[in-house]
């Protein structure tokens, strides 16, 4: 789960929300419904709840599978760097949502990537 120490980048309820949907998997095993998000912040309705999720969606600190029940997944994101070396916001969250989707260290990709770029700079075939 992400530090609760460094919410950079989010709004009050960005940030709100985060740490319910946080304590709300700690407590269930299983991420809340948009109901659920929506009961615990006294909204009649999940409109706002899917407003507030994309918005964290977009900075990196969630995924989720739009439609589809309990799919929320809080991302580790402690910093928006990777490897000791910062990647702009958005690329830093596609590569968290890669990451997740296929069980893939950010440290690991990144290498990777780095490691082609520079095999195809030198004109070798990387392994």
């Amino acid at each position: 789960m992400s530090n609760p120490a460094i919410r950079i980048g989010l709004t009050t309820t960005q940030r709100e929300f985060l740490e319910g949907i946080e304590r709300h998997i700690e407590q269930h095993r299983q991420p809340p419904s948009y109901r659920e998000i929506a009961k615990m912040f006294g909204f009649k309705s999940t409109g706002r709840v899917t407003e507030v999720l994309r918005g964290l969606q977009e900075r990196g600190w969630i995924t989720f599978l739009p439609g589809r029940a309990r799919s929320i997944t809080v991302l580790d994101k402690a910093s928006p760097r990777t490897g000791g070396y910062e990647l702009p916001l958005a690329l830093d969250a596609q590569l968290r949502r890669y990451c997740t989707d296929m069980g893939e260290k950010p440290d690991d990709v990144v290498a990777d990537a780095v490691a082609l770029l520079l095999d195809a700079a030198e004109g070798q075939v990387a392994a």
